[in-house]
């Protein structure tokens, strides 16, 4: 299947719309909405992109906020914090998230290697003006079982957070639904929204939510009424995908997905829905793991991935 088949299948694009209108020079505000902002993170879609790109294609697409590279902001010194401030004021810009760099799935130096260099980024991040970072919950592990490895994630995610919320950022945690990505390791681990919230009681700390991901909520077979155990503190960001059709959840691969609402197989209505009526705020982002999305040319990508969400918005 090649491109222009894979965008009309999707319903993202039509051939009309194919030939003559994917590249405006500069799109109309981005669809308001009282609970989610239309986000670009370019870290979440799988292709290359600085943070200067990142920004000016959010300009020119009309996204609302843009995800922070926190590599790249973690270097800052005080000139570079001052002209990214001005690029995000001229073009009517928010920060959306930043990801959280601490290595803690692995050994103990690693893990103490990341702690270590935490605060001075932290510093940097708020500095810039950011207010939270986000990880993902493997959910699986070969060694450790589910309440050693419990144990281990609740102590060592409790020191994150905490040092995120010393320099005033919220820490968000992705649970992983995928049933094909978890039975890939002995032990299953944290995949559901309950246990994701378990986990959070867990560690104590206010400023410590969850990325909230439709896949995942799909996958772990979490429904519309499970949303209702979530609180605005519970939630820091928000990821939109679709699922592949004639797939029966159990052979669904976490690296093969559509463009939000491109399939309709994930109740992507149901899913906004259900979290605006808890009051949930925060960034509305895409993670499409997709070979065709990724062959694009990139300012046709991101074109799509704008209308893509807008789509989606329009079903709230």
């Amino acid at each position: 299947m090649n491109r222009r088949e894979w965008m009309c299948r999707a319903g993202l694009l039509s051939s009309a719309a194919a030939a003559s209108s994917l590249f405006p020079l500069k799109t109309n505000a981005a669809l308001s909405n009282n609970s989610f902002k239309l986000d670009l993170t370019v870290w979440k879609l799988g292709i290359s992109g600085n943070q200067d790109d990142a920004i000016a294609w959010a300009d020119q697409f009309g996204f609302e906020s843009v995800g922070a590279h926190t590599d790249e902001v973690s270097k800052w010194n005080n000139a570079e914090h001052e002209r990214y401030k001005q690029k995000l004021k001229e073009a009517g810009l928010q920060w959306g998230t930043a990801n959280m760099p601490v290595d803690f799935r692995n050994d103990e130096v690693r893990f103490r290697d990341g702690i270590n260099n935490l605060p001075a980024v932290a510093k940097s991040l708020k500095k810039a003006g950011i207010e939270s970072a986000i990880t993902y919950i493997m959910p699986c592990h070969n060694d450790l079982t589910y309440l050693a490895n419990f144990k281990q994630h609740s102590s060592r995610l409790k020191q994150i957070g905490k040092i995120l919320a010393d320099h005033g950022l919220r820490f968000g945690m992705e649970y992983v639904g995928t049933e094909s990505l978890r039975n890939r390791r002995k032990y299953p681990f944290v995949h559901t929204l309950t246990e994701g919230l378990e986990l959070i009681e867990s560690i104590g700390l206010d400023t410590v939510g969850l990325v909230m991901d439709c896949w995942h909520w799909h996958n772990a077979q979490d429904t519309v009424d499970d949303l209702k155990l979530l609180q605005p503190k519970h939630v820091v960001s928000i990821e939109l995908n679709d699922a592949p059709t004639g797939l029966a959840r159990n052979f669904l691969q976490d690296n093969r997905r559509e463009l939000p609402s491109a399939t309709g197989v994930i109740d992507t209505a149901g899913f906004l829905n259900g979290l605006a009526k808890q009051g949930i705020r925060g960034p509305l982002m895409a993670e499409p793991f997709n070979q065709p999305f990724r062959d694009m040319p990139r300012q046709q990508g991101i074109a799509l991935i704008a209308q893509s969400l807008r789509n989606s918005l329009s079903l709230v």
